[in-house]
């Protein structure tokens, strides 16, 4: 797989920077509101004033984040979500990191996914 840009970055690390900033999480059964990553400990995320097991989640989308659209374009597969194209910004040692759009959405999606809800990465 030599498209994908791999870093040795795990996805509590990854969300440790993106603390003090918004985000969204799914989950099967529960879409939560955008809220601010007030925390990230071990193993639970604290997210206007709740908290919550990232990895048990199926996407957390990163909000009010600055970006550089660059990538590879995939054809990605989750358990959630079925099949559909992204690009491929990063992969970590537990996470995969995507630009997405949704119809149902205005712009562009930063999302960080676990890879315990990807079935596959295929190259475009």
């Amino acid at each position: 797989m030599s498209f994908l840009k791999t870093s040795r970055m795990n996805l509590m690390e990854r969300l440790n920077l993106h603390r003090k900033s918004e985000v969204a999480l799914l989950a099967e059964g529960f879409a939560g509101e955008p809220g601010l990553l007030q925390k990230v400990g071990k193993r639970f995320i604290q997210v206007s004033g709740q908290y919550f097991v990232p990895y048990s989640l199926q996407e957390i989308v990163l909000l009010g984040h600055s970006y550089t659209r660059e990538g590879r374009q995939v054809n990605l597969r989750t358990r959630y979500l079925g099949a559909f194209p992204a690009v491929l910004v990063r992969t970590g040692t537990d996470f995969i990191e995507i630009l997405v759009n949704r119809q149902e959405e205005e712009e562009e999606l930063w999302v960080l996914i676990p890879l315990n809800q990807v079935i596959s990465i295929e190259e475009a």
